[in-house]
């Protein structure tokens, strides 16, 4: 792949579709926004937990998969986003993945249910990614999906488009993990397998530590469309403005229109166009 662009967002940046600006009703309706608990195996045994958000949307509505970073849980990291995919046409499911906690103010169900003396890698995770994509292909929810991920999943959802080709269609992830804890599962072991839109994410403070900065050189000669947030916070989170501190709507509007021109999102119908 090539054209991998680079871009600074900043507060001067306000090309912003009216209907993001809506993102703080969104959040104030987080908790009353509809959603409904799945649950499915993976490979090896473990049960994992899901919160689907599809609001009044049909079947052919584009339906992401929301994973969330180390500590967190899918519920409590993408409460404030998913009434506002839901509003511009977007299916969302939320999982728990077994690397987890309670950050953001929820439990992660995956993890709870899971034996004490059991541990896992950040890298183990990725067969809850994988269980989460057959889960919905094989319930019939969707032939493709856009994959999401935050953080350390932000690395591993790399991992799974390079691995479905067929089924995943894009790839969004905010804050990519690399170093030691990533070991063996790294984005640029599989970026070069992947032939679907790739767009990440990094928050200008971050890119002041080498490791992120030569992370971005490496995605981007990978064809990743690589963008820094200025005032931004770590992972998903950046796209919040409560969480951030900062007016976020340029970087919501940004993530916005790739996820339509990746999706081939009608705006008008609400569901993606023929390929």
């Amino acid at each position: 792949m090539n054209g991998a662009k680079a871009r600074t967002l900043n507060e001067g940046f306000r090309f912003v579709l009216v209907a993001i600006g809506a993102l703080g009703a969104a959040v104030s309706a987080a908790s009353t926004a509809a959603a409904q608990l799945i649950t499915t195996i993976t490979d090896d045994g473990v049960t994992i937990y899901g919160e689907r958000y599809f609001a009044d949307l049909g079947t052919d509505a584009p339906l992401i998969l929301l994973f969330h970073q180390g500590g967190a849980n899918g519920r409590g990291e993408y409460a404030p986003l998913a009434p506002w995919l839901n509003a511009e046409g977007f299916r969302v499911i939320a999982w728990d993945q077994r690397r987890g906690g309670e950050r953001f103010g929820a439990s992660n169900r995956t993890l709870s249910a899971l034996e004490e003396d059991v541990s896992y890698s950040y890298c183990d995770a990725y067969t809850d990614l994988q269980a989460a994509l057959d889960y919905v292909v094989e319930s019939g929810l969707a032939e493709q999906v856009v994959a999401w991920g935050s953080s350390y999943s932000a690395t591993l959802v790399f991992r799974l488009a390079a691995e479905n080709p067929g089924t995943v269609r894009g790839v969004v992830s905010f804050s990519p993990a690399a170093g030691e804890p990533m070991a063996g599962c790294e984005a640029h072991a599989w970026t070069e397998d992947i032939e679907v839109p790739m767009l990440a994410f990094r928050p200008g403070s971050e890119m002041e530590l080498p490791g992120p900065a030569e992370q971005r050189r490496i995605l981007e000669r990978a064809g990743v469309e690589f963008h820094v947030v200025e005032r931004g916070v770590h992972g998903s989170s950046m796209l919040v403005d409560d969480r951030t501190g900062a007016d976020m709507r340029a970087a919501r509007e940004l993530v916005l229109g790739w996820l339509r021109r990746v999706t081939r999102l009608d705006v008008s119908l609400g569901r993606w166009k023929d390929s």
